[in-house]
């Protein structure tokens, strides 16, 4: 049968971290590929308290509701997790619709959009789903070139800036304030809306927090927030937090995709947060991720040694490594059937190019398995490195 496609779907590619993911759950493999929390630590027990609690709301909790969301969940958020009025905040179906909801208020084919380089692969799929051009600003351990972004701004005239300051998706690394005060002014000077993502933010292991850019630059931002990487992922609950007169707009493009987020899980988070069940759960994740991170740092300095270059990160859920004379692809491909994954670098660049970098999550894996997994990759890393010499 012959079907008329739109012409968005041709130049779809699916997300190979889903591909990824797909392989792994139908094979024996030790993956340090997808961004995920440890499903272990889920907290059911206190998730079935409080969704036992929500029932005795009765029956209208499964009823139509506003678009906007719950407004108790967004005075808490308001409260808890950015510093603003419930009336700024909408309530998303995980932070992956507020991003596509900003697509569709700010883009139209052949506007300008740029993205840290590298950065997550998911935002860089949905760009180009809206047929936008995407420029890459180098991305340091303290945050972009902003001489680079400056000329970017100028000659290119983007809508938006999409970025990742806090422990950022792929490298783990976060801004500095200088750097954030820099762009925040070139962003003002030149009229370019800021989204800021902020899905690990909670998840912080040392050092001190600074301040965002809905701080520094409050009406050029819109921020996003998600309890996917702290709650659940089922629960697909995020944020979007923006001036008011945005909200409204971005309110409509929800109510056109899919009417309203669940209540009756909003409701539950509500009651997580009112009852301190989520952040004492968040400190316990704090505790079991931060182990997991020096494990994760101690296997590859005891197997590598200096054929890998890294950073520890300060929170999150990645490390940026860099493996010393090899293309990451290959190195993918032979570790894989070595029985382990992780994502080559290049999948994180809006331009593919090969490159020696990967990305290794550590939170989903226990600390045998970061082990024996990172032993598997220096089987493989050997293996490519003796062809190589050949």
């Amino acid at each position: 049968m012959y079907y008329s496609f739109a012409r968005r779907t041709k130049n779809q590619r699916r997300s190979f971290v889903r591909e990824i993911l797909d392989l792994t759950q139908k094979r024996s493999i030790i993956s340090f590929a997808g961004g995920l929390p440890d499903s272990k630590l889920f907290p059911a027990k206190e998730i079935e308290q409080e969704i036992n609690e929500t029932l005795k709301l009765g029956k209208e909790i499964f009823q139509y509701s506003s678009a906007q969301g719950v407004q108790e969940l967004r005075e808490e958020i308001s409260k808890e997790y950015i510093d603003t009025e419930k009336e700024e905040i909408l309530i998303t179906s995980g932070s992956q619709q507020g991003l596509d909801l900003i697509c569709k208020t700010f883009l139209d084919k052949g506007d300008e959009v740029v993205v840290e380089s590298p950065t997550y692969l998911a935002a860089l799929n949905l760009f180009d789903m809206f047929e936008v051009q995407i420029t890459g600003v180098e991305l340091t351990n303290r945050g972009v070139d902003t001489d680079k972004l400056e000329k970017i701004f100028e000659t290119k005239k983007p809508k938006l800036f999409y970025t990742i300051p806090t422990f950022q998706n792929p490298t783990g690394w976060s801004w500095d304030i200088e750097t954030k005060e820099k762009v925040a002014k070139l962003a003002r000077k030149h009229g370019v809306v800021i989204i800021e993502d902020t899905p690990y933010s909670k998840l912080r292991y040392s050092g001190f927090e600074s301040k965002n850019f809905d701080e520094l630059l409050p009406e050029f931002t819109i921020s996003l927030g998600t309890f996917s990487k702290t709650l659940a992922p089922d629960f697909r609950i995020g944020w979007i937090k923006a001036p008011k007169e945005l909200i409204k707009i971005l309110q409509t493009m929800k109510e056109n995709s899919d009417l309203q987020s669940s209540r009756f899980f909003q409701y539950v988070a509500v009651n997580l947060i009112k009852n301190k069940k989520l952040s004492l759960h968040v400190q316990s994740l704090i505790e079991v991720y931060r182990n997991k991170r020096d494990c994760m740092a101690n296997a590859l300095k005891e197997e590598f040694g200096d054929d890998v270059e890294f950073d520890i990160p300060k929170g999150g859920m990645f490390f940026w490594v860099k493996f010393t004379g090899i293309d990451s692809m290959k190195l993918f491909e032979l570790s894989i059937k070595k029985g382990v994954a992780f994502v080559p670098a290049e999948t994180f660049f809006s331009e593919i190019k090969s490159s020696s970098y990967a990305r290794l999550n550590f939170t989903s894996s226990s600390c045998t398995q970061i082990q024996d997994g990172i032993k598997r990759i220096k089987e493989a890393y050997e293996a490519l490195s003796s062809s190589c010499l050949i």
